[in-house]
């Protein structure tokens, strides 16, 4: 009996499941990893804040977390790219399921006494995470044409 034959144990399934694992790690890892950070950093104590939030607001209505939310999110996005695919189907799901992170974090916070729920924050998630995916099209975008330019044909 060979290898290939159906009855014969086929020792490859194992390495099969390592290469998909090691694949799944490399595309999703940093996500979860980056993921969990924002969680983590969502729920801690603001220092000096109240239970609003951390009071005040930077010029032009702009809030002193915004930007915090706006760079983790667009990161998160960007990052979910590469689980997702850079296609235009892939950056839509990205970024939708950056915001739905972005969502739950803030029904978390709706628990945690420190914390609130605010919807102007899952508006600023949102927008952090079309950023993220606007960003890495344009990457993509460019990239390919770099390539047409070296005359190379995807």
């Amino acid at each position: 009996m060979t290898s290939t034959d159906p009855g014969t144990p086929d020792r490859r399934g194992r390495g099969d499941i390592r290469r998909s694992v090691r694949s799944w790690s490399f595309r999703w890892g940093p996500t979860v990893a980056f993921a969990a950070l924002l969680v983590l950093a969502s729920v801690v104590p603001i220092p000096g804040g109240t239970a609003a939030g951390a009071g005040g607001a930077l010029p032009f209505g702009v809030g002193l977390t915004d930007p915090f939310h706006v760079v983790g999110y667009a990161v998160l996005a960007a990052l979910a790219t590469r689980g997702t695919g850079r296609t235009r189907r892939g950056l839509i799901v990205a970024a939708a399921l950056s915001t739905g992170i972005g969502f739950g974090v803030e029904v978390l916070q709706s628990t945690i006494p420190w914390r609130t729920f605010a919807w102007r924050d899952v508006a600023v998630n949102a927008g952090g995470a079309a950023l993220g995916v606007l960003a890495v099209a344009a990457r993509t975008a460019g990239d390919a044409v770099g390539d047409e330019r070296a005359g190379n044909r995807p």
